[in-house]
């Protein structure tokens, strides 16, 4: 995999281009967990450096939370943790990194690793996965802005008719998903929530890459 370049302002600069023109302001008691503990078995190298438009994944999550939420964004690592944390350092991400000893135990693990990181002044977390390429600030904008109607609740990403991640949950649920175990994430929450979950349309969080043959198909899918 080679080394990633420096475009952190190129970067930037594609994103804030892709915002809509009345986008608010970034939701300060908003906090971003972001899971990408993960090692990627199937796909046989760390899906969190694959690039897309010359950034890897993990700074491309990292970039779009940081649009739409001004408070703390919290990078959970497991797998090549030592070579990710770097890569967040070099670039200046200004993200916390929460390290999962326990990542390959499954999803519920990375969740409890982010939540343990959390300051207590976040009135709700958005959860967001590393590898949903199609997820841009345009697609978390609108996330937010449902939340927003609905603060004491959930607003959450719907393609193929389910809820799923990105997901804004408030803090208040953050007690149950403590209590998660196994390859179970916050969609678990939101099925055991549906009247207090808000969804969102979302059908660009539908495509994931969890092999080679799903990054070149959303290769070619991209200009």
């Amino acid at each position: 995999m080679p080394a990633p370049r420096n475009d952190k302002m190129h970067g930037r600069s594609r994103y804030s281009a892709r915002m809509p023109k009345n986008h608010r302001l970034p939701a300060r008691d908003l906090a971003c967990i972001v899971l990408a503990a993960g090692g990627s078995r199937r796909l046989g190298t760390p899906k969190q450096l694959l690039r897309v438009h010359g950034q890897p994944l993990l700074l491309r999550a990292v970039r779009a939370a940081r649009v739409v939420t001004g408070g703390p964004i919290i990078v959970v690592l497991g797998a090549q943790h030592l070579r990710l944390r770097a890569l967040l350092a070099r670039y200046g991400t200004g993200a916390e990194v929460a390290y999962n000893a326990g990542w390959c135990e499954g999803m519920a693990s990375s969740v409890r690793a982010g939540i343990e990181k959390l300051r207590p002044r976040a009135l709700a977390v958005l959860f967001m996965l590393v590898d949903q390429p199609h997820v841009t600030p345009r697609s978390l904008s609108r996330l937010v802005r449902r939340w927003r109607a609905k603060p004491g609740g959930a607003a959450a990403a719907c393609y193929a008719e389910r809820a799923g991640v990105p997901a804004i949950v408030p803090r208040g649920w953050l007690r149950a998903a403590r209590t998660l175990t196994g390859d179970v994430g916050i969609r678990a929450l939101l099925r055991a929530r549906p009247t207090a979950v808000t969804r969102v349309s979302m059908p660009e969080a539908e495509s994931d890459v969890d092999t080679v043959a799903d990054f070149e198909r959303f290769s070619r899918s991209t200009p």
